[in-house]
């Protein structure tokens, strides 16, 4: 009745023509848009997947713990390797399915459904597909490499709330043949997402191919001990159709000055007021300062008058007023995110050289690892090479074998990608990641599930954790063979 007498007054005050426009815009919510374009679904996925690979959030993401860049100080559970009590698995977990996958399969559906009548155009529409393609298989990656097996065949189906684990070789093989067909897709000389939908690129297409020759080379590596041959051709492919060459290449996101695109570490230390939580390790702090590292001066800041001193890794009683913290630089709100950058190419060529899978020179790509390094983090190239020169950095005179030394030059520029530097930790043995003081739980070798589901998805979810060797942090992934 009241629906009615509204439609009847708003008639007989002349406001509309017609009954049915009337009725169909008293029934469109402007908030909410009934329909969405790729690009912003696109942007949409970019955008929560860097946030997630940033993120310091102990609620959200552990990699900067688990790496033992840092230590908490009140509140020590994720220090101590614990990830049940706040179910960070499950955040994680949510964010990368719902918040990133989900909208790169909505954007690509369009996509694919979309008829392209100027055939001018199918080049843009293939060149967009890839771009989609590169980013399911960096998100896919990193489930992957965070929980071993995960839902992959039957994912992101709303309708299915008990989706099949995949085994973790299987999901990446599919992964290698998806960046293959995006590898192949791309035409540089065709637009793809425009720059303001690409917010890594700015849309452009021949940087997209050098991130996926690029995170292709990253695969490779991962593969290198459980799969030596596929990643030997992998690694060869990448490198002949062009990896990172520069900083410039790096795959950056610069956060915004405005919420809600600000920096996810100004989020949590300023506006939820959660720095006391964290300061440095005084592993971390010894590892610089054994081999006189200016980037300390970076990453740290000067809080304590005479000098640093780091926490002790997942113990009780950690001070924060009393212990170095994070450079505020770091926590400025435009400080910008990494998900892939030029250093972690350089390190990963050296180890393909030393593998015998490329040819060249492994110190000039370790070197080349370091001085990018330096350059991103705002340090001199004349101080690169007086850090290069010491007898305790210089490749053929640095303590260790090839893993030893490239694994510690690549954790240490790897201080603000904390998955990557606990991911490579892991595979590479190198450096040796600590035993929490509080209770000797030796450093995960992966996440355990969401806590919910053996409760939901339990057949499921059993047989994944049989498949892994128990659902427990020792469980290694597939490709972890040390």
């Amino acid at each position: 009745m009241k629906k009615s007498l509204l439609i009847l007054g708003i008639a007989a005050a002349g406001l509309f023509s017609s009954c049915d426009e009337n009725l169909a815009d008293l029934n469109t919510d402007p908030k909410n848009p009934i329909e969405v374009k790729p690009e912003v679904l696109f942007t949409n996925g970019q955008y929560n997947l860097v946030k997630q690979m940033v993120n310091i959030d102990y609620n959200q993401n552990l990699d900067r713990l688990w790496a033992n860049y840092l230590t908490q100080t009140t509140y020590i559970q994720e220090s101590a390797y614990d990830a049940a009590n706040r179910d960070v698995g499950g955040s994680l977990w949510d964010n990368i399915y719902t918040e990133t996958l989900f909208e790169l399969k909505q954007a690509k559906e369009l996509l694919l459904s979309e008829e392209v009548a100027d055939p001018n155009l199918v080049p843009v529409r293939n060149n967009q597909l890839a771009m989609v393609r590169v980013l399911e298989v960096y998100a896919y990656q990193y489930l992957v490499d965070n929980f071993g097996s995960i839902p992959f065949t039957e994912a992101l189906d709303i309708d299915n709330v008990t989706p099949v684990y995949d085994e973790g070789d299987f999901i990446y093989g599919a992964i290698i043949d998806s960046l293959d067909v995006a590898i192949n897709d791309f035409d540089a000389s065709a637009n793809g997402f425009s720059r303001s939908s690409d917010i890594l690129y700015g849309g452009d297409v021949a940087a997209w191919e050098k991130f996926a020759n690029s995170i292709k080379l990253k695969i490779g590596l991962r593969l290198a001990d459980a799969q030596p041959s596929v990643a030997s051709n992998l690694i060869s492919e990448a490198v002949a159709a062009g990896v990172f060459e520069s900083n410039d290449d790096n795959a950056v996101y610069n956060f915004s000055s405005s919420q809600p695109y600000t920096n996810p570490i100004y989020d949590y230390f300023e506006v939820d007021s959660r720095a006391s939580d964290f300061v440095v390790t005084q592993f971390f702090i010894d590892m610089l300062e054994e081999v006189n590292d200016p980037r300390m001066e970076a990453y740290f800041d000067d809080n304590i008058e005479d000098g640093y001193v780091g926490g002790e890794y997942g113990a009780s009683g950690n001070a924060y007023a009393s212990l170095t913290h994070v450079n505020p630089a770091l926590v400025e709100t435009t400080f910008p995110g990494t998900i892939l950058d030029y250093s972690f190419v350089e390190f990963s060529l050296a180890e393909a050289v030393e593998r015998g899978i490329i040819s060249g020179s492994a110190a000039e790509h370790y070197n080349n690892g370091i001085q990018a390094s330096f350059e991103a983090w705002g340090l001199s190239e004349a101080a690169a090479t007086l850090y290069i020169a010491q007898p305790s950095v210089n490749y053929l005179t640095a303590a260790g074998d090839y893993k030893e030394k490239i694994g510690k030059q690549k954790y240490i520029a790897l201080f603000n990608q904390g998955h990557e530097a606990w991911t490579e930790a892991r595979r590479l043995d190198a450096p040796q990641l600590l035993t929490a003081v509080s209770n000797g739980v030796e450093n995960p070798k992966r996440l355990i599930f969401p806590t919910n589901e053996p409760l939901i998805n339990t057949t499921n979810y059993n047989a994944a954790s049989d498949v892994l060797g128990g659902d427990d942090t020792t469980s290694p992934i597939f490709w972890d063979m040390n």
